[in-house]
């Protein structure tokens, strides 16, 4: 029966694609099925490949992966990826993906792809504050290549890229339903469904967390420190975290013939700060972010003879909303105030903030992307892909302080006598104008099997930005299969990250 069970698997991989299957000599073919098979991955050059060929440092965690470690959040299912270690940030206690010790703040070194799409916001070039981490019903893989990545993904794939698939209809098992309850007030349910409609393929998923959150606590935070220098008691330190959650994940997977339409739905509502926006503790502001994508893919991997095509085109919707007053120092605190009306080393006063220093900036933005690529393998002993794509952001941002200065008066905000807190969207005070950029690329791969135990992949990819300029980063590999269960592999590549919108354009902003 086990035998009969592997035959059947490798069965199954075999109809992955015809690329894949001509990668596969008939000695590999038996080493397969001696052995049991072998994951697949497509992540480290755009094509199916099994694990040990691949030009890059892979893993692959799959559903029945995650399933046996107990995972309930894709945090917990990274942490175990060798080289990549889940640290934490102050805002909201967001993770930071560390690739091989490489690490910043927002993360920007790290792109993360859901379903080969990226979802980085160009405001910190991360994925937005409310990120909130993502449950792990609906994903049926996850891809990891450790190391550069731009010659096949472009900008942020520096340290690493980490791609998430969600389930087709074929990794569900007609109507699947569940939950649980957990510590802190966590609460968990679920549903997926798989079926037929009208000669489609359907898969619908939906998934609710909600959650306090773990009350750790803070001994000092920022506001204690302007406490010891003016005297003041304003600081909520020693105090909890606040890390509320409440968060609807819905995700549509329609398919048939060489087409497939996908459609989500990321909600993040009441999103507590953490450790607070400034460092200083803030147990009341809440945020809500809302991500909406749709993308159309074509893909014929016997479009002719030799050549595998895909076409794809995404759109991607975000914002990012204040639901309270955010505080970045908290009720109370005494602040030495310049004359721009922001904190200032050479005050024009020391003004008290009755209601806090606050600031809410509103966040707003807009992705959408069309490519083209296509796979030749009619030359002996070579596979070409060929690929070229445009990308197009936006951003727009709302604001309302009680800090900086009066547009309509030239004068501090705090000394105008305005209300406690007025809006500035679209005036010079906002901390950022509407902005957008533009970025077209083309790369070339080419997979050369020297010999029948060595591959050699070389590509590179260009990309030109309309606001920062031009880049090409290259890549070269260099694979010896060894054994069956050994392998060698020398590796060159660059990558580079693009600059944030927050690092170019920001104005009038104290926390950064």
């Amino acid at each position: 029966m086990p035998s009969l069970i592997r035959i059947f698997a490798l069965g199954l991989l075999g109809q992955l694609g015809a690329t894949m299957a001509a990668e596969l000599s008939e000695d590999e073919q038996a080493l397969l099925q001696a052995y049991g098979g072998e994951d697949m991955i497509s992540i480290a050059t755009g094509t199916q490949q099994p694990v040990r060929k691949a030009p890059s440092v892979t893993s692959v965690i799959t559903a029945a992966d995650i399933k046996a470690m107990g995972a309930t959040d894709i945090d917990e299912v990274l942490e175990t990826v060798p080289g990549l270690h889940v640290a934490r940030n102050n805002i909201g206690m967001n993770p930071i993906y560390t690739f091989r010790g490489i690490q910043s703040t927002f993360n920007q070194q790290v792109l993360m792809l859901v379903n080969g799409i990226p979802i980085t916001h160009i405001w910190a070039e991360d994925r937005s504050i409310a990120w909130g981490g993502m449950p792990v019903q609906a994903i049926s893989r996850i891809e990891v290549v450790r190391g550069p990545g731009s010659a096949v993904y472009g900008a942020d794939a520096a340290a690493g890229v980490i791609n998430i698939i969600t389930k087709t209809k074929s990794d569900i098992n007609g109507t699947e339903i569940g939950g649980r309850i957990g510590s802190f007030d966590t609460y968990d349910g679920w549903g997926l469904h798989g079926g037929s409609w009208a000669g489609f393929d359907v898969a619908a998923m939906l998934e609710y967390h909600k959650t306090h959150g773990y009350d750790s606590i803070v001994d000092s935070d920022l506001q204690s420190s302007f406490d010891q220098i003016f005297g003041t008691r304003a600081s909520r330190a020693p105090g909890p975290m606040s890390l509320t959650r409440n968060n609807l994940d819905v995700r549509l997977d329609v398919s048939r013939d060489h087409w497939r339409w996908r459609g989500g739905l990321q909600h993040r509502g009441d999103w507590g700060l953490g450790a607070g926006m400034a460092q200083a503790l803030n147990p009341y502001g809440r945020y809500d972010a809302d991500r909406w994508n749709t993308d159309l893919t074509y893909h014929n991997p016997q479009f002719t003879e030799h050549w595998d095509v895909q076409a794809q085109a995404s759109y991607l919707h975000s914002a990012n909303e204040n639901t309270r007053d955010n505080w970045l120092l908290p009720p109370g605190t005494l602040l030495p105030i310049g004359a721009d009306g922001n904190i200032s080393g050479a005050p024009l006063g020391v003004v008290r903030f009755p209601n806090g220093f606050i600031g809410n900036p509103f966040t707003y933005e807009q992705h959408a992307r069309v490519n083209l690529s296509g796979t030749y393998t009619g030359f002996a002993d070579h596979q070409i892909r060929l690929g070229t794509g445009y990308n197009y952001s936006s951003l727009w941002a709302r604001e309302t302080k009680n800090f900086g200065m009066n547009p309509y008066t030239g004068q501090p905000i705090p000394f105008s006598g305005f209300p406690a807190v007025m809006d500035v969207s679209g005036t010079s005070a906002v901390y950022i104008g509407a902005r957008d950029r533009q970025n077209f690329f083309l790369y070339f791969q080419d997979e050369w099997k020297l010999a029948r135990d060595w591959q050699l992949t070389t590509g590179a990819r260009y990309d030109f930005y309309s606001d920062f300029g031009e880049t090409l980063n290259p890549r070269a590999a260099l694979v010896w299969d060894m054994r069956y269960d050994l392998t060698a592999k020398l590796m060159y590549g660059s990558a580079f990250r693009a600059p944030s919108f927050q690092e170019m354009y920001a104005k009038n902003n104290p926390v950064t």
